[in-house]
């Protein structure tokens, strides 16, 4: 069973403003959107600067005072068109991170024309676009407009997503939810370390190179992978990433190694990576939501909190150094299954119709990944989540409630 929190329901233009603010000491200007200025003519790299600029609604003056600059990264052109990143970096401090989404760009006869994605426009330019510069693959991922993801992501708080490492591995679980740059909302980050070190697709879909710190010198940086769910997911602070260019990545792909790195703004006082979820083209809280087997939950600040693995509980390090509690990487959680949660009990009743009334025909233990046929309504239950009248009928015939199933919806399948 799964209750949407008010923390997971925060709306989208709070946490921008917040977000705005935090980054920039500024508040956001009233331009929306959806109403964005003729793009200039000029360079491609002037032209993709503005676009980002226009994005977050700060002029040149007000990024260059703030410390960040753009950084536009061409990953393909040819003729009159051109795809790549476009980047607003940030100060190397605490509390300052980068900004970045791709961008497609079109040179007519008044200069250049570039969109970023998320936007009508991009998915306008995606469709016209020859497939040397956006692939079919890329115009499913990443050519839908905001508003229009696909259902996974808005029905569902399991992301269908692993841990970003090896199966089987156990990693140091050192910052709970935070925001991308720190202590901004919405809480869409996690620190994670340890094990090979090796840094792992979370799940299938497009890999770009955001930032490859080439404006510093340095070798590292900022891999997205945009995933078929409508979710993406970020990792920063990487050494050695592989630059995929938008080729399709299959979950547990090798994204590059943890780091310290820092070249496009931000902090890290230890090797980790700082790893985020998007929601469309906005990051979104990881607050309730489910990744590798485990679902994560607020602290009292920034940093704190906790995953739950079933009644398990592990604490995050809540401070600035490589300490915490251990994440075992169980695996992605597939959207007819759950985790039961016996509220702090060793198991849970299974029975042989949906509720109290009906025997008890055996049992299923705390932390248990069970597949979920269907559901229907019965006795109501109250576990960790809240009350709950729905019973889940397992693939074996017997049923549970789903009180104490964590699925990351209301139900899971058809009605029984």
């Amino acid at each position: 069973m799964f209750a949407y929190t008010s923390v997971a329901r925060r709306a989208f233009a709070a946490a921008t403003t917040t977000l705005l603010a935090a980054l920039f000491g500024v508040a956001s200007a009233g331009t929306s959107a959806a109403a964005r200025p003729a793009v200039p003519e000029g360079s491609l790299y002037e032209t993709v600067s503005a676009a980002i600029l226009r994005r977050v609604h700060v002029s040149h003056a007000q990024a260059t005072a703030a410390g960040r600059h753009s950084r536009v990264r061409v990953q393909r052109q040819a003729g009159d068109w051109a795809f790549g990143s476009a980047v607003l970096t940030a100060p190397a401090r605490p509390d300052q991170y980068p900004i970045g989404r791709m961008f497609l760009a079109h040179r007519t006869g008044s200069g250049w024309q570039a969109s970023l994605d998320g936007t009508t426009e991009f998915t306008a330019l995606a469709r016209r676009a020859p497939a040397t510069i956006v692939s079919a693959g890329e115009r499913r991922v990443l050519g839908r407009a905001t508003g229009t993801l696909r259902s996974t992501a808005d029905t569902t708080y399991n992301t269908g997503l692993r841990l970003p490492f090896t199966l089987g591995q156990s990693w140091r679980y050192t910052g709970g939810p935070h925001g991308w740059s720190g202590t901004d909302t919405p809480y869409s980050s996690i620190d994670l370390n340890g094990g090979d070190y090796r840094v792992l697709a979370a799940g299938g879909g497009n890999a770009y190179l955001m930032c490859d710190g080439s404006g510093s010198g340095q070798y590292g940086g900022w891999v997205r992978v945009y995933h078929g769910s409508g979710y993406t997911t970020d990792y920063y602070h990487l050494w050695s990433p592989v630059d995929y260019n938008g080729a399709s990545v299959t979950e547990g792909t090798f994204l590059g190694n943890t780091g310290t790195d820092v070249s496009c703004g931000g902090n890290a006082l230890y090797r980790h990576v700082h790893w985020a979820i998007l929601k469309g083209e906005a990051h979104t809280s990881w607050v309730t939501r489910s990744a590798g087997g485990w679902v994560f939950l607020n602290g009292s600040e920034p940093y704190a909190g906790s995953a739950l693995h079933g009644s398990k509980v592990v604490n995050a390090g809540n401070q600035p150094a490589d300490v915490g509690g251990l994440l075992y990487n169980y695996g992605a959680l597939d959207f007819d299954q759950g985790i039961v949660d016996a509220n702090d009990d060793t198991s849970i009743n299974k029975r042989s119709g949906p509720g109290t009334g009906y025997p008890i025909v055996g049992s299923v233990a705390d932390g248990t990944t069970v597949t979920i046929s269907c559901w229907r309504n019965g006795t109501s239950l109250t576990g960790r989540w809240g009350a709950s009248a729905v019973w889940d009928k397992l693939t074996d015939g017997t049923w549970v409630s789903d009180a104490f199933v964590y699925t990351g919806m209301s139900t899971v399948g058809p009605n029984c």
